[in-house]
């Protein structure tokens, strides 16, 4: 069979001028060459990563008080004028936020809410990497899931937001339970959005507003723009306000019922961030949805995605501009653009000395509700409040939440072969 094969082989090479002479060479040498094969690659590993990791965390931590300061980070959100899908922009990087049809929404994206409990996801495997790296704990995969469980407080009651998180960490690792669960608690500490969602905030915003004419100045046929999607919207969002009247006309213990029994049942995991063991790239998995998690130079990253708090800020913006979306639509508020812009401060130097009593994690956020409208400042204004009131992610930020984890010992990759998703989250 070998003969054969390299008869057949020889006919193929024979094909080209190059191939006849390489053969010929062969035959008059009248020797056997012999060749070695290259030794295996091993591809890199996490524990690499780590060690890169390490490095860049080294200098950073070497560098001078004097010779940093704080950066300031910023998301811009627009409301697409056909469609009104969202576009976050963040520096280079662009991330699509999409309703599903019953929104009137394309689904062309993830929705605010999962966004923003998959972004914790993010920042807690991303730490928990660091506090591995200056442990000398050597990690061989690792993988975050995470998900809003049901509580005790009924959805009238309270605002309806990302509640109750629950996370796990998946990891492979040669190091005991204890040193794992160290890194855990470790992570907990110093992960910027940890913190930033378990601690209440102060979010402040302003409006940039312009007064546009009552009537349109262009005739059908073109582009309908915002007016024209508000009208769509508000009639879904009028169904979905008579639908939700009609479910709650039912038994009062229906719907704590259904809460015992998804509580008691064994929850599939939904929402999952793996780090990637070339790179240290994040990878997040939103139902069908996969979105890049990066960091700049000074912590070992390439900039391939944009940081987990630059993506924290962009999901104000777009569940911002949503909820204005909705509200506008539910008030007849007409719209001819809208956007939401955010800025938000993070400071390298927190817990330095001189430096014991900055946050360290997001601060000073501030965003700016851009609008042109027909329709007067105060109308906007209002609009503006009636958002801030039940703005889901707006209210997570300002918000006091409880975060629980876990440690689980297993291989994160079975998610990327086999995900389950599951949200318990509810508009």
């Amino acid at each position: 069979m070998k003969k054969n094969l390299f008869n057949v082989r020889i006919k193929k090479l024979s094909g080209s001028r190059k191939g006849l002479t390489f053969i010929g060479l062969l035959l008059l040498s009248g020797t056997l060459l012999s060749f070695t094969p290259l030794k295996e690659i091993n591809p890199p590993t996490l524990n690499d990563f780590l060690k890169r990791r390490l490095s860049a965390l080294v200098v950073l931590n070497n560098t001078p008080s004097d010779q940093l300061k704080p950066i300031v980070l910023s998301a811009k959100t627009t409301a697409e004028q056909r469609s009104g899908v969202r576009r976050i922009r963040i520096r280079g990087h662009q991330i699509i936020s999409d309703s599903d049809y019953s929104f009137v929404g394309y689904s062309l994206g993830p929705g605010s809410p999962e966004s923003a409990i998959t972004v914790i996801a993010s920042d807690i495997a991303d730490t928990y990497v660091s506090q591995a790296a200056l442990k000398g704990v050597p990690i061989d995969s690792l993988g975050v899931s995470i998900a809003s469980l049901p509580d005790s407080i009924p959805p009238k009651k309270r605002i309806v937001y990302p509640h109750n998180l629950r996370y796990t960490i998946y990891v492979k690792s040669t190091a005991t339970d204890q040193q794992l669960e160290e890194l855990r608690q470790l992570t907990e500490k110093n992960s910027p959005i940890f913190n930033l969602i378990s601690t209440k905030q102060v979010v402040t915003g302003d409006i940039d507003y312009k007064q546009t004419p009552k009537k349109l100045v262009a005739e059908p046929p073109y582009q309908p723009g915002l007016r024209e999607y508000l009208k769509y919207k508000r009639i879904a969002v009028l169904w979905r306000q008579d639908r939700s009247k009609n479910s709650k006309g039912k038994s009062g213990t229906e719907p704590q019922k259904i809460s015992q029994n998804i509580e008691n049942k064994p929850q599939p995991d939904r929402l999952h961030v793996e780090v990637d063991p070339v790179t240290g790239v994040r990878r997040l998995h939103i139902r069908y949805f996969n979105l890049l998690h990066d960091n700049p130079s000074y912590l070992a990253g390439n900039d391939l995605g944009p940081s987990s708090n630059e993506h924290q800020l962009g999901v104000i913006t777009s569940c911002l501009t949503h909820i204005t979306e909705i509200q506008a639509a539910s008030q007849n508020v007409v719209l001819d653009s809208l956007g939401v812009s955010v800025e938000g401060t993070i400071d390298l130097r927190a817990g330095r000395p001189g430096f014991e009593n900055v946050k360290p994690y997001l601060h000073d956020i501030h965003y700016t509700l851009h609008v042109r409208s027909p329709q007067p400042y105060n109308d906007i204004a209002a609009l503006r409040d009636s958002v801030e009131a039940v703005c889901p992610i707006y209210n997570l930020i300002i918000s006091e939440q409880k975060i629980k984890g876990q440690i689980v010992r297993g291989n994160p990759d079975a998610y990327r072969l086999n995900p389950q998703y599951y949200y318990q989250y509810k508009e």
